[in-house]
């Protein structure tokens, strides 16, 4: 009988059976290891009134945890790993605790210094392995009363392995599916007689097919105007992971990254870095502490007073590079306690831009294929390359190249951390050539960040660029080239080449509850117009009680015009219920008046299915509408309608959104979109739901659709067995897939069928059996044990089952009874079937 059967039983029997909870705590509640020490129970405590003592040997010596698979804490070297799934096995009248390949990979453990048997052990993965076969030095205890797992390794036997770290073996490349995604909408406008109606539907989906996968996007618009409608495609393309090199490669339609150079959009082939692949301490830039440690001595890092980062390192020099980036950054606040209690501190200075990058490591892109501009009938062939190294702490180096047959442009810069700063400057170099017609320029960028400790203003002086008046960015020479391709005489000179641009963010908490101030703005000069355009917005933010509130100023300056706005914003909620409504307001005022919108807003239902708005607005000419929206979240879909009554017209939208996927045996609908998702698999579990996503139910066929899973990262999934068939037992309920990026993994749970029996057994005499007492089959399958008063909860899968009764090793300490079942005409089991029998 497994744990999970003997605890429903205890909660079945709660009210009742006292003792029961009691001795599972004394015969359970015990740690485990594969070299425990001896436990011997004295079988008097459970003696019986029918003659003899109940067999408590299996729980005596080694075996202290009945098999199962359990949800614990994992420790590794005293320090908390993750939360995993753990596997308990009974070999040889022992509990051994499973070590798997996924546990293994999770430690760090260096799998090449096992033998060749035990290495091709795990990957089979069809033996319960004890870590203690696979390296003596190693051990591994389970505490059950705190369902955690102790793992205790010699430090020289793991790798350094950054933290998040998962082993790519892990990635999943997913199940081979057809999917897609959907988004419809359609609009109705009555304004007097005139009548306008539209129908807008955007379309994603695709085919993932052993670790390629197919995209397409794109959109059908309709209108009363348009009556045959148009489908308009995005994109198509092809992708695959390239793991060793921790990059994708996609084939088709993409857009090119833009850490260097403008985006562009292109139809080729692209190999780039995906920094998904990493994990969270490895993205950004944080600098690498090192250190000197005279013992086994404990490193703390804080960063503005906050803990970030704590471990312990062996005597000698160490070295931390998996700390997570933090934004602008801060100074590195390093503390090394000894274990005789000395302490040595020190400071790592801490800023960071979006150029810089960890020491040793790098990004890179190439791409070849066609420009893609919607705008234009020219699509020129273009290539591009960049890369980016962190050289050290302070210094991180990138270049680039990209061009087209009239076109080319180098860049060259670095990044720069110092104690006032970080710093990134760089120069690109560009020349076109289209038949005797050509020019070359310069431009110059620059960029600083800075997080003020002190005051905690952080400051982003995000741009700084100067142009010559030769230079054309690749949008600009595409233009150009498509000129002098209808016209290789012309004479052209573009307009709006900019000069200079300058931008600034200012942001300043003012602390103790004052709220926080912010601006942001920029200056732009162009060669061929007089003047500059200016545009700024200043805002202050801050909140009394439950009411929040802000202001700003919005302000845009060009040669030709000057506008300025205030808005003053509200929002509270309307008590403190979970499903309160919100009411929000907004007021703006500029050159053409004052013009307010006043709004409530809320969801009701379980798992706020229902959402809606209803709003009033009232425009600077004194013009009133009202407006109001619902949307509902079913299974199968998300709707959504909405109705607004203005000046002389009123309008009506209604819309539906979801997913579906399609395999091979089922297909499956969902009111949530993504491109990383699970199919949970449990036959027969039909009314049970994710956890936490209660409105997501297993359906009849036993298959559910989970979104939002995080791609290269641990995902844990669980199963919240309320409202399934009690003739189904979930086996385990949580379990853990790590998806690529885009992939549809499947995710299976294992059931036990049979329905669910609670008997009420007596001797002959009419006493009670045994409590404690072991319930078998005919086959020697145990499959429950006598509780307090003679019940016995257990699951037959069998419509007609012999049952033997055992309490002791004499053959007068043994009775049996039949069970009997009804037909259950393929129904589910909603309530327990009770018996009464007498054992013989």
């Amino acid at each position: 009988m497994s744990l999970l059967q003997i605890i429903k039983t205890g909660m079945k029997l709660k009210n009742s059976a006292p003792l029961l909870w009691c001795v599972i705590v004394a015969l359970y509640g015990l740690p485990l290891n594969t070299a425990a020490q001896d436990v011997d129970f004295d079988p008097a405590f459970l003696n019986s009134a029918a003659g003899g003592y109940i067999d408590v040997s299996k729980f005596s010596g080694e075996y202290s945890v009945p098999p199962g698979v359990y949800d614990a804490d994992i420790y590794l070297n005293d320090s908390f790993l993750s939360r995993e799934t753990v596997h308990i096995k009974d070999k040889d009248n022992k509990s051994v605790i499973c070590f798997s390949q996924t546990l293994i990979n999770l430690t760090g453990f260096k799998v090449a210094l096992l033998s060749a048997e035990h290495q091709e052990l795990l990957r089979q993965g069809k033996e319960c392995i004890a870590l203690e076969t696979l390296d003596a030095s190693s051990s591994a205890k389970f505490l059950f009363s705190d369902m955690r797992l102790n793992i205790h390794i010699p430090q020289a036997h793991l790798h350094n392995l950054a933290r998040g770290y998962v082993d790519p073996a892990l990635w999943e490349d997913g199940a081979n599916v057809l999917y897609g995604s959907y988004d419809n909408s359609y609009f109705r406008q009555e304004a007097g007689k005139e009548i306008s109606e539209s129908f807008y539907s955007k379309l994603n989906g695709g085919i993932n097919l052993n670790g390629w996968i197919f995209q397409h996007s794109g959109n059908w618009a309709w209108s009363n105007s348009n009556t045959r409608g148009q489908y308009t495609v995005y994109s198509n393309n092809l992708q695959r992971d390239i793991t060793p090199l921790r990059a994708r490669l996609m084939l088709g339609d993409n857009s090119s990254p833009g850490n260097l150079f403008d985006s562009f959009s292109f139809r080729g082939v692209q190999l780039a870095t995906a920094e998904q692949m990493l994990p969270d301490s490895q993205r950004g830039y944080a600098p690498v502490v090192r250190g000197i440690a005279q013992t086994n001595a404990r490193v703390t890092i804080r960063q503005n007073q906050s803990l970030i980062y704590e471990t312990t390192v062996p005597p000698g020099e160490f070295m931390l590079n998996d700390i997570y980036p933090s934004g602008y950054g801060g100074d590195l606040q390093v503390k090394v306690t000894e274990s005789d209690g000395r302490e040595t501190t020190f400071s790592v200075p801490y800023t960071a831009i979006s150029e810089m990058l960890r020491p040793g490591s790098y990004r890179y892109s190439m791409l070849l294929g066609e420009l893609r501009n919607q705008s234009a009938n020219y699509s020129p062939e273009v290539y591009q390359a960049t890369i980016q190294y962190g050289i050290n702490n302070w210094l991180t180096g990138y270049s680039g190249l990209t061009g087209t047959k009239n076109y080319y442009a180098g860049l060259i810069g670095g990044a720069v951390s110092t104690p006032a700063g970080a710093f990134a400057l760089d120069v690109t170099g560009a020349r076109f050539e289209a038949g005797d017609s050509s020019q070359s320029g310069l431009s110059i960028r620059a960029g600083y960040t800075k997080l003020i400790t002190a005051t905690n203003s952080s400051v982003s002086l995000s741009a700084y660029r100067f142009s010559s008046s030769g230079y054309l960015s690749l949008a600009n020479a595409v233009s150009l080239a498509e000129i002098y391709r209808r016209d290789e005489d012309a004479k052209v000179q573009l307009s709006g080449q900019p000069q200079q641009r300058i931008s600034l963010t200012l942001n300043q908490p003012l602390g103790n509850d004052n709220g926080n101030f912010y601006a942001n703005g920029y200056i732009e000069r162009y060669w061929d117009k007089t003047g500059s355009d200016v545009q700024y917005q200043l805002g202050y933010n801050n909140s009394f009680h439950s009411l929040s509130y802000g202001i700003s100023i919005n302000r845009a300056k060009t040669s030709t015009s000057t506008e300025t706005q205030y808005m003053l914003s509200l929002s509270m909620p309307l008590g403190t219920e979970r499903h309160a409504p919100h009411v929000n307001s907004y007021s703006t005022k500029d050159a053409d008046g004052i013009s307010s919108q006043l709004g409530v807003s809320g969801n009701l239902g379980t798992n706020d299915r229902f959402g809606y708005s209803l709003g009033f607005s009232r425009g600077n000419m004194g013009d009133n509408t009202q407006n109001l929206s619902a949307s509902y979240r079913l299974k199968q879909a998300q709707l959504s309608a909405g109705y607004t009554h203005g000046q002389g017209f009123q309008s009506y939208n209604a819309g539906m959104s979801g997913s579906v996927v399609v395999l091979p045996n089922t297909w499956l609908t969902s009111a949530y979109t993504g491109d990383t998702m699970g199919i949970v698999e449990a036959k027969g579990a039909g009314g049970a739901s994710i956890a936490g996503y209660s409105d997501i139910v297993i359906n009849k066929d036993g298959y559910a659709l989970v979104p939002y899973l995080a791609p290269y990262r641990i995902n844990k999934i669980g199963i919240d067995p309320e409202g399934m068939p009690l003739d189904v037992e979930l086996e385990t309920t949580v379990k853990q897939t790590v998806p690529r990026a885009g992939a549809i993994v499947k995710i299976n749970y294992p059931t036990k069928q049979g329905r669910v029996v609670l008997i009420h057994a007596q001797l002959p005499d009419g006493e009670e059996l045994p409590f404690g007492a072991s319930v078998h089959t005919d086959e020697g399958q145990e499959v429950g044990v006598v509780a307090q008063g003679g019940q016995i909860y257990v699951r037959l899968e069998e419509k007609n089952s012999h049952l033997q009764v055992r309490w002791g090793a004499e053959s007068q300490n043994v009775c049996a009874f039949d069970v009997t079942l009804p037909e259950n005409n393929n129904t589910r089991q909603t309530h327990f079937q009770r018996l009464d029998t007498v054992c013989h």
